[in-house]
């Protein structure tokens, strides 16, 4: 969004309140320096100050914050073209918008309310006082969607967008240039980032087999036979790679890939109401009131390319991983090891 326009109208509606910076500045309840940003097209104020300083000045968040730009195409950060009618969030990379669309059973809960807009004929209708803003993150760890709530409020570009997405799909979209950063896990000796790319660990946790308590934690050879129905992954993602090799090492064939989940919290949900097993990792397993087999500790890390390390959105995220507020809650995650979370690699 071109920022001049929203400073010209702002800094109009001030003047003709007859208003200095700081009067504007104690009615809005932000501070002089937000106001004054503003006004110099430096700063898009979050969703909740652009509310008040838009009622401070007796106008609307549209009318003083709406985008004069034609509307963006959605681009999406992990598979094909939104569909139309999709409540999504959105950032902005390299000039184009990105976005991140909810299923329908999350649009219509709570997690619905953080969205950013709604797709319209393949373009972003952004929401009033909304902004594509943020660094895009794309992965799978449960904690993703803890440093994305926590950074929700963050002003201007220094929240997140987190994408739910494998590690395959991950290194994917940022390769084709569609996210920031991506958070991926594996054997830690398999972790190995092109050139040019900072990382820091996040967790480790144990990857395996959630297992219904009625089976009484089934063999490997038992699952893999089909003898219990087995809700697999996208083989893109890290924890079916472990059952593959698991499967290797034990001679035995491939199971049939009849139930294939999205996400490590839907494997496990199916596995319950089916009472057979999921490829998961241990802290969804333990959540979710299934049993575990554990087939490898995996390390989970976020990795930045160079030219992306000093986005606002990374900056703040990078620095939330060593703080209390993110580390008391990420630790209540069941089977889930912080040492050493937030440091360099």
């Amino acid at each position: 969004m071109n920022a001049e326009p929203i400073a010209q109208r702002v800094r109009a509606a001030r003047t003709a309140a007859g208003l200095t910076q700081e009067e504007l500045a104690s009615r809005a309840d932000v501070s002089r320096a937000l106001v004054g940003a503003v006004e110099r097209g430096r700063h898009m104020p979050a969703a909740d100050a652009a509310i008040r300083l838009a009622v401070a000045l007796g106008s609307s968040v549209e009318r003083l914050f709406g985008s004069t730009d034609p509307a963006p195409a959605a681009r999406a950060v992990v598979g094909g073209r939104p569909a139309d009618g999709a409540l999504v969030r959105a950032g902005r990379l390299d000039g184009g918008v990105l976005v991140r669309a909810f299923d329908p059973p999350s649009a219509i809960s709570g997690v619905g309310a953080s969205a950013d807009g709604v797709v319209a004929g393949g373009t972003v209708r952004l929401f009033a006082g909304a902004v594509a803003r943020g660094a895009v993150v794309a992965g799978c760890d449960p904690a993703l969607s803890i440093a994305e709530g926590l950074l929700e409020h963050a002003p201007g570009d220094e929240r997140i967008v987190g994408v739910p997405a494998t590690t395959g799909q991950s290194l994917t979209a940022l390769a084709a240039g569609r996210c920031h950063a991506v958070l991926v896990h594996g054997p830690r000796r398999s972790l190995k980032p092109e050139p040019g790319v900072q990382r820091w660990h996040l967790a480790r946790w144990r990857s395996g087999f959630a297992t219904h308590p009625r089976l009484a934690r089934p063999s490997l050879e038992a699952l893999l036979a089909g003898e219990f129905p087995l809700v697999q992954r996208d083989r893109s993602a890290a924890c079916q790679q472990a059952v593959e090799r698991a499967a290797r090492r034990a001679g035995a064939p491939r199971a049939a890939r009849t139930r294939v989940a999205g996400g490590h919290l839907a494997a496990a949900q199916e596995a319950l109401a089916l009472g057979g097993a999921a490829v998961a990792i241990e802290p969804v397993a333990m959540a979710t009131g299934l049993e575990f087999s554990e087939l490898e500790t995996h390390d989970v890390e976020l990795w930045v390319p160079e030219r992306w390390s000093g986005h606002p959105g990374v900056r703040s995220l990078v620095d939330l991983l060593t703080t209390r507020r993110f580390l008391e809650r990420a630790g209540a995650l069941p089977a889930y090891d912080l040492t050493d979370t937030g440091a360099a690699r």
